[in-house]
C-alpha cells in the first residue's frame, strides 16, 4: 500500500445530470516564492463538464478539499509536536501541504471559476497559524468562495467531535465559514448549497434550510465533505474504497450509505431528499476519501469526489445547459 493510502487509512480510523466527455487532468505547476528562489509546485486539476437541465448559461466551480494544513506557533504551543507530526503525514512528494494549497488557490485565481468551494479538512486542527495562513491566502483570491467543515478542521489535540471542540475551537473558523453549518449562494439559474457534515451528521437547521432551497425551482449543486453511496446498485465506490484503504470489512465508514456511515434520522431525511425523484440536485461535490471518483448516484444526480489537495488535486467543473 502506498504512503498516501496508509496515511488516509490511518486518518479514517481516527475518525438528472448528463456528462459530456471524460475526466481530463491538467498537470501544471505554480511558481511559489520560497526565500529568494522560486520553486514549482506541481498540481493536477481535473476538468469536468456537466450538462444541467434548467440553466441558460455556463457556470464554473473550482472545488478542492483535504489539504490538511498543519501549521503551529506559540499561540497553540501545546500542539507543537502533534502539528509537526501531522504536517509530515501530509508532505506529499516532499512538498508542504500549505504550498499545495497556495498553488491551488493561485490556479483558481488564474481560471474562470464563478465560485471556489473549499470542501472540508482544509486545515488539520484549529490552530491559529493554520487558520491565519488560509485567511491570508484567501484574501488574495479574486473570486467568491465558500468554506465548509470537514472532520479535521476544528479538532484540537484530543478534542475530536467533543463538546469542547464545538464550543471552543469551531468558533475560531467562524470568519471563514460565516459562522453557520450551511451556506447558500444563489445565482440567476443555479443554487450552490454547502452542508457541514463534520460528525457524519446533518444538523436539523441544515435540513430545514435545504428544504427551503429545493423548493425554489432551480438546479442545485450540493457540496458536502463526506460522500454519498450511490443507490444504482453499483459497487464501484465500495470496491475502490476497500482497495484504497486496504479494508475487507462489509462496512467502510467513509461515506453515507448502507455500506458506510449509518445516518441518524435527520441525515437520512436529508439524503433521501437529495436522491428523491423530485430532487433538483444536479450535482454533489465531496471529498474526505482522498481519491478521485465520479459516478451517478441515481438516474439524475452525479457525484464528483475530488482527490486530496495535499497531493495537489482539485477539480474544475463547468456546468453547461443541457440540450
Amino acid at each position: 500500500m502506498s504512503l498516501i493510502k496508509r496515511i488516509t487509512a490511518a486518518l479514517i480510523a481516527i475518525s438528472v445530470t448528463a456528462i459530456t466527455g471524460c475526466k481530463g487532468i491538467t498537470d501544471t505547476g505554480i511558481s511559489n516564492e520560497t526565500g529568494t528562489a522560486a520553486t514549482l509546485v506541481p498540481i493536477a486539476v481535473s476538468e469536468e463538464t456537466v450538462e444541467v437541465e434548467g440553466i441558460d448559461k455556463p457556470f464554473d466551480i473550482f472545488f478542492l478539499a483535504d489539504s490538511h494544513i498543519s501549521l503551529c506557533d506559540d499561540r497553540d504551543g501545546e500542539l507543537m509536536v502533534k502539528a509537526t507530526d501531522r504536517s509530515l503525514l501530509f508532505k506529499a512528494d516532499g512538498i508542504e501541504a500549505w504550498d499545495r494549497f497556495d498553488a491551488l488557490i493561485d490556479a483558481a485565481n488564474a481560471g474562470d471559476a464563478d465560485l471556489v468551494v473549499l470542501g472540508g479538512d482544509i486545515i488539520d486542527s484549529a490552530m491559529y497559524a493554520s487558520i491565519d495562513h488560509v485567511k491570508d491566502k484567501l484574501a488574495t483570491l479574486n473570486k467568491p468562495y465558500v468554506y465548509l467543515m470537514g472532520n479535521h478542521d476544528f479538532e484540537y489535540g484530543t478534542e475530536y467531535f467533543s463538546g469542547k471542540a464545538y464550543d471552543t475551537y469551531l468558533p475560531r473558523l467562524d470568519e471563514l465559514r460565516d459562522g453557520t453549518d450551511y451556506q447558500i449562494r444563489e445565482y440567476e439559474d443555479v443554487i450552490v448549497f454547502t452542508a457541514d457534515d463534520r460528525n457524519n451528521r446533518i444538523a436539523p437547521e441544515v435540513l430545514e434550510a435545504f428544504k427551503e432551497t429545493v423548493h425554489k425551482n432551480k438546479p442545485v449543486v450540493l457540496a458536502l465533505h463526506v460522500p454519498i453511496e450511490p443507490v444504482t446498485g453499483s459497487e464501484s465506490l465500495i470496491e475502490e474504497s476497500r482497495e484504497f484503504f486496504g479494508m475487507q470489512d462489509d462496512v467502510i465508514p467513509v461515506f453515507f450509505g448502507e455500506h458506510g456511515c449509518t445516518p441518524d434520522n435527520t441525515t437520512r431525511e436529508f439524503i433521501d431528499m437529495v436522491l428523491s425523484d423530485e430532487s433538483p440536485v444536479a450535482l454533489v461535490l465531496a471529498g474526505h476519501i482522498h481519491f478521485y471518483h465520479k459516478e451517478m448516484l441515481n438516474e439524475r444526480t452525479l457525484q464528483i469526489i475530488t482527490g486530496a489537495a495535499f497531493t495537489g488535486e482539485a477539480v474544475n467543473i463547468k456546468l453547461i445547459p443541457k440540450d
